[in-house]
């Protein structure tokens, strides 16, 4: 397939290896608003469920919906472009819809300047038609979102508690019931927030981890109930993971205070800290409604947004710009620009850009794919702003930490897509592809490189965006399933065995199926060796008769969100011919009396006879909750050489959407 290529008046897209067909993910992105709420978490069944439906159930109070999270979904390999969403705030909150090619692929969520922890699911195997619900909960090390209580007296620090699970932080998230300031009225200040790791005496005196971030313009009270955060690039905040550290927040402005939500706290587990000229000083047995997020999930976020303020300054109108940055990843998973288009363009949901990752700097080579980001965000009918956004699997953009790279976005609009676009003001498109993207927002600065416009010259600032990548080698992560085998007695060692007399015995939790009654079924230990337990259909010159039969084994209790993969090894007397061969099937709805049913999906195999051959599957959604596995032998020859078909080492694996590195998924959450 080709590599898509940019041309000055149009771009090319080779076509031929997509199977197209459309399909749907939506879910929404959820959490608890503290620990003990877990449980409170819907199940992740999988199956659509009608939003919208007027007797729905509302959320319980413990869970919180988290809004303005950018969500992408991008299919393997180049020349499609990404899809994209926002986490919506009306009824049902933190919902996402995206729609768009069947295929494997990867699905993003980030902020990133709202409580989201940037989340990767991979190996998202779909087929045309299909909808995939799929709940989202981050895996931050520190979550409290509970605002039924706060402190009554302003506090001039703040020092909250948290144990680490990850190896730096990368985010802090935080509300307040008042700034400090002049609560509901139009005052703000700036805030500072600070990583301390854990020592003797009061969190105060212990020693700062990294450099502190501000927060300006915080502005809240009373009805203005915003999120506010801080963020860092990885490993500007080291932390070790099961040790203890506050997160300080505390005014610019020397003197000032502000007002926290909290949470009673009667355990004292991550207590928190408070100086105040008036009131309590010292600790008060409170969880600040606050967030934290670590690199604790096979990612890394070598280029973050670490100041909150959004859409500030313009960088240039332009059909190119790149940034520097140094690679801490091995290869990248995503990444999100913060852009602009023209008053005389479509909106900004309608506009992409090639997004390419190129050694050293703006005119290096080309490392790994081409991806088409596509934007995000509002459009006004003369006016448009967001981001563009797109998601990676593991390996097509492979890096190496240490190194430098320039990413870069290209706008790949054209006459096609431009040209006849009016807006709401009468004003008609000039044709001109391009973007203007954001500076990064004062006085955030990334000091390993710089940005670039048209690939040649170097701008003197920092573009605002944030660049994610997988901390760990990616090789065959298409083909990377959970090493527990969920098909009981996959490799058939379990059973009543009859050396004397194989026709009798049984293997534990599969039974024998005939579609010809002259099948006969063994269960025996591999002759010469005797090493392993097999089962065998076996008939032809042998019996003297036909055989059409086997074996099958029902599989319950799996996840329908999740998909499966099914292994083993089979060998035959004969190769796949016409009068011979054997066959695995399985049946994602789970049916195990039929075999002549249509839902069973047959191979036949093996290539060469007598020597044993390995069987792999494709990714396997189950319909409901279980998958049978069918194991068969054919033969319409009841004379001349023996037919035995023969069957061992199976394996049904879950296939891990997760990132590698990553705590292994709970599918029920």
């Amino acid at each position: 397939m080709k590599m898509c290529r940019l041309a000055s008046v149009a771009v090319v897209l080779s076509l031929s290896a997509f199977a197209w067909g459309q399909v749907q993910f939506l879910g929404r992105v959820l959490h608890p608003r503290f620990p003990e709420a877990a449980d409170k978490l819907p199940a992740n069944t999988g199956v659509a469920e009608n939003y919208f439906a007027p007797d729905r159930p509302g959320d319980p109070a413990e869970i919180m919906a988290l809004t303005n999270v950018r969500c992408f979904a991008s299919v393997d390999g180049p020349g499609i472009e990404a899809m994209a969403a926002r986490t919506w705030e009306m009824a049902p909150s933190g919902w996402y819809r995206m729609t768009g090619n069947a295929g494997r692929t990867t699905m993003l969520f980030t902020g990133p300047s709202v409580f989201m922890q940037p989340t990767v699911f991979t190996n998202i195997f779909t087929k045309p038609g299909e909808t995939i619900d799929r709940k989202v909960v981050p895996n931050f090390d520190y979550a409290v979102l509970f605002m039924g209580a706060w402190d009554d007296k302003a506090a001039t620090d703040y020092y909250q508690m948290f144990t680490a699970t990850g190896t730096s932080v990368t985010q802090v998230g935080f509300r307040l019931a008042s700034d400090g300031v002049d609560g509901e009225g139009p005052g703000s200040q700036t805030l500072l927030v600070s990583v301390h790791r854990q020592g003797p005496g009061t969190p105060d005196t212990w020693p700062q981890v990294g450099p502190a971030i501000p927060v300006p313009n915080v502005d809240c009270g009373g009805p203005k109930n915003y999120d506010w955060v801080a963020a860092w690039n990885s490993g500007e905040v080291p932390t070790e993971p099961g040790k203890v550290y506050a997160v300080h927040i505390t005014a610019e402005k020397k003197g000032n205070g502000c007002q926290a939500f909290w949470r009673p706290n009667e355990t004292k587990t991550n207590d928190c800290y408070r100086i105040g000229s008036k009131g309590q000083t010292g600790w008060v047995g409170r969880n600040l409604c606050m967030v934290i997020g670590t690199d604790n999930s096979g990612l890394v976020v070598p280029y973050n947004k670490r100041v909150q303020k959004e859409y500030v300054d313009f960088a240039g109108f332009a059909r190119k710009w790149s940034q520097t940055y140094v690679a801490q990843g091995r290869s990248l998973a995503g990444a999100v620009l913060y852009t602009a288009t023209s008053g005389i363009q479509p909106g900004i949901a309608r506009q992409r850009a090639a997004v390419r990752l190129r050694e050293g700097g703006p005119d290096g080579r080309v490392v790994g794919i081409e991806k088409i980001a596509i934007g995000n965000g509002i459009h006004t009918g003369d006016a448009s702003w967001g981001v563009y956004g797109v998601a990676c699997s593991p390996g097509e953009v492979p890096l190496e930490p240490g190194k430098t790279y320039a990413i870069e976005f290209e706008s790949i609009e054209n006459y096609e897509s431009l040209h006849g676009y009016v807006n709401i003001k009468g004003m008609v498109s000039d044709d001109r592809p391009g973007f203007n993207p954001y500076k990064k927002a004062a006085p955030d600065t990334y000091e390993k490189g710089t940005a670039y416009k048209n690939g040649m010259d170097d701008a003197g600032f920092d573009l605002d965006m944030q660049i994610i990548e997988y901390q760990h080698e990616a090789g065959d992560w298409d083909k990377a399933v959970d090493p527990v085998n969920l098909l009981p007695n996959g490799d058939m060692e379990a059973g009543d065995l009859d050396e004397q007399s194989p026709d009798t015995g049984q293997a534990r939790g599969w039974k024998t199926f005939a579609v010809d009654a002259g099948t006969v079924f063994q269960y025996l230990a591999d002759p010469p060796e005797k090493k392993s337990r097999i089962l065998r259909v076996i008939g032809g010159g042998v019996t003297g008769k036909t055989v059409d039969g086997g074996f099958v084994q029902k599989v319950a209790d799996l996840k329908r969100l999740d998909t499966y993969r099914l292994s083993g090894k089979v060998r035959c007397s004969w190769p796949v011919e016409l009068d011979h061969y054997c066959q695995v099937g399985y049946d994602p709805t789970g049916q195990d009396a039929d075999p002549k049913a249509s839902t069973i999906v047959w191979k036949s195999l093996p290539g060469a006879h007598s020597i044993w051959a390995r069987y792999e599957s494709g990714p396997i959604r189950p319909v409901k909750d279980s998958i049978s596995v069918w194991l068969r032998g054919y033969t319409k020859d009841a004379k001349g050489y023996p037919f035995r078909a023969d069957f061992d080492d199976f394996e049904l694996k879950r296939v891990c959407t997760e990132v590698r590195g990553a705590p292994a998924a709970d599918a029920s959450r």
